[in-house]
This record gives structure tokens, C-alpha cells and sequence, in this order.
């Protein structure tokens, strides 16, 4: 069962860099940047965002646990990131070709994973235990939560209703 569980998850990472790219890529600034009115954050930052969170928070704990031995793992401030890292002077293409390189990397790095190293464990901040295969599944759900949202905002910048989640 975790085999196939860990198949499919990879199989829906693999796709979200085709989804940014066919869904965003080419964009002009002002439509990345357009305020939408049923999310809190622009295009751009979601692009940014998923791009940044693959290399600096999901990628990162997943490299961690399995080079260090029930490693701790600290909170990352992902709200300060569009400021502190100025998301809104970034291009998007920029960020788009970076999420495919980086998680065509991330994606090598997974495949083939022992069952025993899908169970490395580190330790959150609070203590609980979260696993490699644990990580695995927050991302893709990462993944997907980014692509309900966007296709929502593209939806109400066309006048669409947002379509229903899952």
C-alpha cells in the first residue's frame, strides 16, 4: 500500500511545474500582480511561493531527514518571504523555470527511496515525529492546495464562478 501511495505522490509532483507553466507562463506583470478578490496573495506570489517552498522548507526537511539522524525541525516563516525576499520586482517566468529545475531535482532525489528511508523521522518544534513520506504528502497537498487557488483566481478574473474543490 505505502508503494503505491509513494508512486502517486510522485506522480503528482511531477505534474505541478507543467501546471505553472501551461497555467501562467507568458503572463504579463500586471496580470501576476492584479490583487484578486478571493485570495489574500497575487499570482506572482504563489509562483514565487511554491517555488521558494520547494527548495527552502519541503525539499530542505526531506534532504534533512534523510542525511541526519531524527533531525530537528525548525518553523520557517513562509509570510515574510514575498517582502524579505521581493517577490513583487521578481519575474515569473523567472520563477516558473526555477520551480521545473528545482523539482526536476527534488523528484530525482525521491525516486527509488527505501521503504525504510520513506520512515526517517525528524522532530518538529513541538515534538511530533514527521516522516519522509510525511513531507512527500504535505507537499503534494502544497501542490494542490496552489493549484485550487490559482485556478480560482484565473476563474474570477474571467468572471467565473471558482470551480468545486476535489
Amino acid at each position: 500500500m505505502q508503494e503505491q501511495l509513494y508512486s502517486a505522490l510522485l506522480g503528482s509532483l511531477q505534474e505541478m511545474p507543467g501546471f505553472l507553466r501551461h497555467a501562467l507562463g507568458g503572463l504579463p506583470p500586471e496580470v501576476l500582480l492584479r490583487k484578486p478578490a478571493n485570495d489574500k496573495s497575487h499570482l506572482l506570489e504563489h509562483l514565487w511561493h511554491t517555488r521558494d517552498c520547494d527548495d527552502d522548507l519541503y525539499g530542505l526537511r526531506i534532504r534533512r531527514i534523510l542525511a541526519e539522524e531524527r533531525p530537528s525541525l525548525k518553523p520557517v516563516d513562509v509570510d515574510a518571504w514575498p517582502r524579505d525576499r521581493g517577490y513583487e520586482s521578481r519575474s515569473g517566468d523567472q520563477a516558473i523555470a526555477e520551480f521545473e529545475s528545482g523539482r526536476a531535482r527534488l523528484l530525482s532525489e525521491l525516486k527509488g527511496l527505501s521503504p525504510e528511508q520513506l520512515a526517517r523521522v525528524g522532530v518538529r518544534a513541538d515534538g511530533s515525529e514527521v516522516s519522509v513520506l510525511d513531507v512527500i504528502q504535505q507537499l503534494a497537498r502544497h501542490d494542490q492546495d496552489h493549484r485550487w487557488r490559482i485556478t480560482a483566481i484565473l476563474r474570477g478574473f474571467a468572471g467565473l464562478a471558482a470551480p468545486a474543490e476535489g
